[in-house]
């Protein structure tokens, strides 16, 4: 199989398994009814606590507009609000409101059970074997894409434990 046949099985595999992650997440949150971009800017936030809208976007691989769109959902469920910078009141940061930090204690223990019942049956050789292919895919990538080239996608999802 050439390496072109095998890059278009590699893209196909990752659609696959963002497909299968995304929709058993979005079933785990569904009483919460936030959508994977909103937990993916919750999770974001609850790690960095106040970002720009710009630095959201980075981290998630969405588009400025796209988060802001997303935030502004969130600040109409009191989830996140905006505060101006004291230096300069142009910069304006998203931070995690009071209940949007009850709402990462409260969930944080499903994200964390949702994995750990994925994998518990993996062995440890088995998980080495995943993550040590997974970074050699991300260093080719890194050594072989500009940020630029690469899509949008709001399919991402992690919660650190």
């Amino acid at each position: 199989m050439s390496n072109l046949s095998k890059g278009y099985e590699i893209a196909s595999l990752i659609r696959e398994i963002n497909s299968k992650l995304n929709h058993s997440i979005k079933n785990e949150f569904k009483e919460t009814n936030l959508t994977v971009p909103q937990i993916m800017v919750i999770k974001t936030l609850s790690k960095n606590k106040r970002l720009k809208v710009s630095e959201i976007s980075k981290e998630i691989s969405l588009v400025n507009s796209t988060v802001s769109g997303i935030i502004d959902r969130l600040q109409k469920q009191d989830i996140v609000k905006r505060v101006r910078s004291k230096k300069d009141r142009r910069i304006v940061y998203i931070e995690l409101s009071n209940k949007g930090e009850e709402l990462i204690k409260k969930y944080r223990h499903i994200i964390n059970n949702f994995f750990n019942n994925i994998f518990s049956n993996s062995s440890k050789e088995d998980m080495d074997t995943i993550l040590a292919g997974l970074d050699t895919l991300k260093n080719i990538l890194d050594n072989n894409l500009s940020i630029e080239s690469l899509p949008s996608t709001d399919d991402l999802i992690g919660f650190e434990h």
